[in-house]
């Protein structure tokens, strides 16, 4: 199960997923990811759910729903978030707050918890939540306060969770991604300006993929990271390793080249 999976980061979780061979349930509230067109885009064996995990109620059909049309749930990926309201940024009023809380948080929880016995079969049970680097540094001209917060949480459940499910045999991690480029539409790589900084900065030369995301997750999910829980793994091509006035002076020498 993917929540949030109609696009974005989450449909490339998918998309990676069911070319490793997984049955996946995409969960989501996005009209145009009309289940006639799930097959065709993400593959046989992939269905879709509507819901608003915001709702406990929705959460728990969500889990039934997916349990009884796949068969069992052995891998959630807890991948939705409310979208970047730019209005919001630098506010100190807490006015995105209780949905940034019900969707990143209190959602992961809901369908971790209920979706715990059918993880618990078999003792190989996955959770992969989908946090970001603004969980450990700060972006205020891109994220308001409640999503830096909500992912900052997400990351220390991710280690309750991962403590407190162990004994049951089920792996709880998270990925912070870094700067991703859509899949579709405009990418921030689209742009000459962004793109040259990007090459300046990022040590891989680029911005990553949801693609790139999406095989964190898939190895995450698989027998090869079995002893591997309670870790939030960053994938952001080594910017976060880069000092930050060094990376400030190199992008200002791009203007005097």
């Amino acid at each position: 199960m993917v929540t949030g999976g109609a696009n974005g980061i989450g449909a490339a979780v998918v998309r990676g997923l069911a070319l490793a061979g997984a049955a996946v349930a995409i969960v989501d509230t996005e009209p145009k990811a009309a289940p006639g067109l799930v097959a065709d885009v993400f593959g046989e064996g992939t269905i879709y759910i509507s819901a608003d995990i915001s709702d406990q109620e929705q959460c728990a059909s969500a889990v039934l729903k997916c349990t009884e049309q796949l068969g069992g749930l052995n891998i959630l990926v807890n991948s939705a978030a409310p979208g970047r309201n730019r209005s919001m940024l630098g506010k100190l009023a807490p006015v995105d707050w209780e949905l940034h809380r019900k969707v990143v948080l209190e959602a992961a929880c809901n369908l971790t918890d209920l979706a715990l016995e059918h993880l618990a079969v078999g003792g190989h049970g996955v959770v992969v939540n989908i946090s970001s680097v603004t969980g450990s540094v700060i972006a205020v001209d891109q994220c308001s306060w409640p999503y830096h917060v909500s992912k900052a949480a997400l990351n220390q459940l991710t280690r309750w969770l991962a403590v407190r499910l162990g004994e049951r045999g089920i792996r709880v991690n998270a990925i912070a991604p870094g700067l991703v480029d859509r899949d579709v539409g405009q990418k921030l790589s689209d742009n000459p300006e962004y793109r040259a900084i990007i090459q300046s900065v990022v040590p891989l030369r680029r911005p990553g993929k949801g693609e790139d995301i999406a095989n964190a997750v898939v190895f995450l999910s698989s027998p090869q990271s079995s002893y591997i829980t309670g870790q939030v793994l960053t994938v952001d091509g080594g910017l976060g390793v880069i000092e930050v006035l060094g990376a400030s002076l190199r992008t200002s020498n791009l203007g005097q080249a």
